[in-house]
């Protein structure tokens, strides 16, 4: 069974761009044979910030209470 796996990006400044993140993960998703399901991504925001900050964090924090993914890649 394949298994169904999310990517979790971030950056802290609007002017930095997620794509060597997500371009590398997918690539590793891809040589293990796992199935990426969704892609979260928060733009111009510090890590330290709380998931009330951080809505993408929000939504996969909630995602994984609810047991829809087998692996997070970050």
């Amino acid at each position: 069974m394949m298994k169904q796996v999310a990517i979790y990006a971030r950056v802290s400044t609007g002017e930095q761009t997620p794509d060597n993140q997500l371009r590398e993960l997918r690539a590793v998703a891809a040589r293990m044979g796992w199935q990426v399901v969704e892609e979260f991504v928060d733009h111009g925001v510090s890590g330290a910030k709380g998931r009330d900050r951080r809505p993408a964090y929000d939504r996969l924090y909630r995602a994984i209470l609810r047991r829809e993914l087998d692996l997070l890649m970050a």
